[in-house]
């Protein structure tokens, strides 16, 4: 497992480089200097930075992927594009920070963003909130979500960049069978650092764990925590199989993700540059949900074919009601709106 790639023709900083920048606390202007790449070139061509913790076989490197390839080819190599993924420029919420700050053009990846920015709006993204994918696009595409999350994104500096894109349905791995709640007690489970992850996860019963998802392979491997939660392309993407016997089919949420733009960097765009932006990550990002739905069955498959036990025999309705004392309180005292009112949107 790699842990840090590069797709790039003319990058000027290493991987290891960009790590140890975003620990020293290197701002904008002297990041953007060591990399040589932000905004407009000597010769008149465009460099962005595009960044993403994830790895490849995921649906939002694939989106960069395509990306990537298709500005270069239509704007006849006016722009290119250094793809790093992996987590080269840190976890998600540092490189949300180096967008703010200018030194990093795109992100494509999760939704720490919307945490960061529009906290009580981060029910979308919470375990044991919705059912399906297409309720969170609606919510995404509601007029609240216009007037009030993605203004104050903007205000961040970070613009969301198309639709969102399917990840996948996330579900439970571990070293023993889980099919009801009470198989999780006190068990050590992997979460990313979202508080209300958190809560809804001991609600359950678990043992909660930060870990960021660069350190999750050897957070497994190393026994720091017994289990994780993620769609099956975070366990393809990281051959988790190696770390973990089973692959339970909780259902708890249904995953999506996100292309983002620095807003410094758009608006230093021309109106025929932005032009052909929209229009390539409104199509990348489209058929990258297409691309996660289409191989969601094929990646079940791998990771059977590689050794891991899929338990399809899971109570998730039995899950969801005892999170829901969480979720309840959660939307009592931080998140915006009703429960109800967003499910039935």
């Amino acid at each position: 497992m790699s842990g840090n790639q590069t797709i790039s023709s003319e990058s000027g900083l290493t991987d290891v480089t960009r790590r140890q920048a975003v620990k020293m606390g290197i701002g904008a202007s002297g990041l953007a200097s060591l990399a040589g790449c932000m905004g407009g070139e000597d010769d008149g061509s465009t460099t962005i930075t595009l960044a993403s913790v994830m790895e490849e076989g995921t649906s939002l490197v694939y989106a960069g992927q395509q990306f990537k390839e298709r500005i270069e080819e239509e704007s006849d190599g006016d722009i290119s594009v250094e793809f790093s993924y992996g987590g080269s420029y840190g976890s998600e919420a540092e490189t949300f920070d180096l967008m703010s700050e200018g030194a990093v053009d795109m992100y494509t990846g999760g939704s720490d963003a919307y945490d960061l920015y529009a906290t009580e709006y981060y029910f979308f993204n919470s375990p044991f909130v919705l059912d399906s994918f297409e309720q969170q696009q609606k919510i995404m595409e509601s007029d609240e979500f216009e007037e009030e999350v993605y203004p104050a994104l903007e205000e961040a500096g970070i613009k969301v960049a198309g639709p969102r894109v399917y990840r996948g349905m996330r579900h439970y791995t571990s070293n023993e069978p889980v099919r009801t709640p009470e198989d999780v007690q006190g068990m050590d489970l992997r979460l990313p650092s979202h508080d209300a992850w958190v809560n809804a996860w001991e609600a359950v019963g678990a043992n909660p764990t930060p870990v960021s998802l660069d350190e999750l392979y050897s957070g497994l491997q190393q026994g720091v925590v017994d289990a994780s939660e993620g769609p099956p392309a975070q366990i393809a993407s990281l051959s988790l199989w190696e770390v973990q016997d089973y692959f339970s089919l909780t259902s708890h949420l249904p995953q999506s993700g996100q292309m983002y733009v620095s807003t410094s960097f758009y608006d230093g765009l021309d109106q025929s540059e932005q032009d052909l932006f929209d229009e390539i990550v409104d199509e990348v990002t489209e058929e990258a949900t297409q691309w996660a739905r289409d191989t969601e069955d094929d990646l079940l498959t791998e990771a059977e074919e590689n050794g891991m036990e899929i338990v399809e025999d899971v109570d998730s309705e039995a899950f969801y009601e005892a999170a829901a004392p969480a979720i309840e309180q959660l939307f009592e005292e931080e998140y915006a709106g009703s429960w109800d009112d967003w499910r039935n949107l």
